[in-house]
């Protein structure tokens, strides 16, 4: 047999919402009505919510599924506004009650009516209605019974109100923990992870019911690495702290750890953390300018001062060498004291100081880039087809990865060349004898692309990693380089408006990216 609306089961409702339905069954019983129902009022959007009701056959109205009507009429405007018990006998029957006007009481055959105002702490919150289907005389005993039991019904529908709110503001903050941008965590006292936001758990590979209940040390290894973690978490830190992270896959992250009091007096530990992989590289990026701008003052100086001087030592060099070579006797002697091999390293030596001065002047000189509609997969291209032909070990593979759809990117062609034709030769010196692989790789997105030349020889140690940009720094031998390359790349970068950035662990090889913007040709 099927079960009436009005006697629905009413344990799966929430507690106020049941406590509310049983205030109508009971007004109901006792006011000996046909229907009984209470509603709220929203002064703001004009509108009658019908929250529960009883004994309704047109209508099924319960805690899940309100029933909203707009107050368009003056009836409804005089239930707004009752501050004493409304009385309405004649519905659909007088022209004061046109049918028209309570299409809720009309389409349940309600013939007259009782409505009686919800007031909590001097609000109006709503109003307690019965409703016979017959005509039926309201009596003063039935007003005041009626008044009395409008008492419980509004402090139920205030707590109904209140439970609404709190849950509409723990959806707006739960809605609001997830669309942060950061990842949080939560942990008590055991470290044992109670609540996170969906990107920490999707940094994690989880949902966040599965993050519940791991250990903080393991939710850490999980997001930055095992390495990672036993590295940080080694360190014993303040309750408030923060610190950077560089995760195993080399993005950087500033993770911040503080203590949270709860209202239960408990205590808990928030940790947040945020990339910080581009900004670390712009902070780079623009201390390497400063020193460059630092250097290059000096350096521009000394290298006009000094070529003059190396322009005299030659010319007299070469000049004796002349002398020497037109007297036979002279000559016999110069070679017997080994005077003309002298003289010639002479001149090798000030002709090698004049390229290092001219390395200086290319360092410290700024140079215009000329933006024109380059195809930066050609130049890519073009680059690793010199690097092959200048490698001499049959032992280094190259390998050429472009993306397909990148588009032309208005640039100076020239200088990508020159930077990427340096990173490429360091990169064969990086393998040396050895051998190994070099990937040329470019890519792309919206504001900028990448040319990006890896390799897989020993790394550079992360203790200079910082200077490998500076000027005169170099990890290579004596003789076979003046550690401006990398320096003279970066004062490159920075004329065509991007930058280079390097990501290196010692035995696995360094990865070197030149990044270039999305501007208009010139």
């Amino acid at each position: 047999m099927a079960v009436p609306a009005e006697a629905a089961p009413i344990q799966s409702r929430p507690q106020s919402a049941t406590t509310l339905h049983t205030i109508v069954e009971l007004v109901r019983r006792i006011m000996h009505a046909d229907v009984s129902s209470v509603v709220s009022f929203s002064l703001s959007e004009s509108t009658i919510t019908w929250k529960v009701a009883s004994g309704l056959r047109a209508h099924v109205i319960d805690a899940e599924h309100p029933l909203v009507r707009p107050i368009t009429n003056e009836a409804g405007r005089r239930a707004v506004a009752a501050q004493t018990t409304l009385v309405l006998e004649g519905i659909g029957v007088c022209e004061e009650f046109p049918a028209k006007d309570f299409p809720v009481h009309a389409a349940e055959g309600i013939r007259d009516m009782m409505l009686t105002p919800l007031n909590v702490r001097g609000e109006i919150l709503g109003a307690l209605i019965v409703g016979h289907r017959t005509p039926h005389h309201f009596t003063d005993d039935e007003m005041r019974q009626m008044e009395d039991l409008a008492e419980m019904a509004a402090i139920a529908l205030d707590n109904v109100r209140l439970l609404e709110t709190v849950g509409a503001a723990e959806q707006i903050w739960e809605q609001t923990f997830d669309a942060i941008r950061e990842g949080i965590i939560v942990h008590d006292k055991e470290m044992r992870i109670i609540r996170c936001n969906a990107l920490a758990a999707e940094m994690m590979n989880l949902q966040p019911a599965e993050v519940v209940g791991l250990s903080f040390s393991d939710a850490f290894a999980r997001l930055f690495g095992k390495r990672a973690a036993a590295y940080y978490l080694a360190e014993k830190r303040q309750p408030t702290s923060a610190f950077e992270v560089q995760a195993e896959d080399e993005r950087r992250y500033l993770v911040s750890i503080f203590p949270v009091t709860q209202t239960s007096g408990n205590q808990v530990g928030v940790v947040t953390w945020n990339d910080v992989t581009r900004m670390s590289e712009m902070q780079e990026q623009l201390a390497r300018s400063r020193r460059l701008a630092s250097v290059g003052q000096l350096a521009a100086g000394v290298a006009h001062e000094i070529n003059n001087p190396l322009a005299a030592i030659t010319t007299c060099a070469e000049a004796t060498m002349r002398d020497i070579r037109r007297d036979s006797e002279i000559q016999a002697l110069a070679e017997s004291h080994q005077w003309t091999y002298y003289l010639e390293e002479i001149v090798r030596q000030a002709l090698r100081c004049k390229d290092i001065t001219r390395g200086l002047l290319d360092l410290t000189r700024q140079r215009q880039a000329k933006r024109v509609l380059c195809d930066v997969n050609a130049i890519a291209t073009e680059c690793a087809k010199v690097a092959v032909q200048k490698s001499s070990s049959a032992a280094i593979e190259f390998k050429v990865n472009l993306q397909e759809d990148l588009s032309e990117v208005a640039t100076d062609a020239a200088m990508v060349r020159q930077v990427v034709d340096n990173l490429l030769s360091n990169a064969i010196d990086a393998l040396g004898e050895a051998g190994g692989t070099i990937k040329i790789t470019t890519v792309g997105d919206t504001d900028r692309l990448a040319v990006e030349v890896a390799d897989s020889g020993s790394g550079i140690p992360s203790e200079i990693l910082s200077s490998i940009f500076d000027p005169f720094f170099s990890t290579k031998g004596a003789g076979k380089g003046y550690g401006l390359g990398l320096a003279i790349c970066s004062s490159l970068a920075e004329s065509l408006g991007g930058a280079i950035t390097v990501e290196s662990r010692e035995g696995a090889g360094s990865r070197f990216r030149l990044w270039i913007p999305r501007r208009t040709p010139e």
